[in-house]
């Protein structure tokens, strides 16, 4: 990928991470806040697997999954 491309990348990257949190999650702060935006994605058509936001819904769905996971018991991400 020549230089161009790769700040191309950098750039845009950042720009979605401000509004989507593309990095695994380390508080509950930010399990709250993926949470918001996870659901918000999921109204904008994001749970249509040809949706262009289907991608976007998985990566963040991943990243919940390894907070929950790690932090919560089966019971109480069953609520």
């Amino acid at each position: 990928m020549q230089a161009v491309a790769i700040e191309n990348v950098v750039h845009h990257y950042q720009e979605i991470c401000h509004s989507v949190p593309l990095h695994p999650i380390y508080n509950e702060a930010e399990y709250d806040h993926a949470i918001q935006i996870l659901n918000e994605l999921l109204d904008a058509g994001g749970a249509n697997e040809k949706h262009p936001l289907a991608m976007l819904v998985t990566l963040l769905g991943h990243f919940i999954s390894d907070y929950e996971r790690v932090h919560y018991t089966a019971d109480e991400t069953a609520h």
